[in-house]
């Protein structure tokens, strides 16, 4: 059996809920690089925009802050 004769095997046992999915993930993985959207871009400007001003802290002061 070929590649794509199991492949096809097992994608005719998929539910039409598991099949979207995979193919989301197919398609996700074909694309060259993650899209963000308007508002992550938002975020991670504001993010970056806190760190230059000084109001960021590393990853220990957080767990540090944070109690952990």
């Amino acid at each position: 059996m070929t590649a794509k004769e199991a492949l096809r095997d097992r994608v005719q046992q998929l539910t039409e809920e598991q099949a979207a999915e995979w193919l989301a993930r197919i398609e996700w993985e074909l694309t060259e690089f993650e899209e963000v959207s308007e508002k992550e871009l938002a975020e991670i400007l504001a993010s970056q925009a806190e760190y230059e001003r000084g109001e960021a802290v590393d990853g220990k002061e957080l767990l540090r802050e944070l109690g952990l």
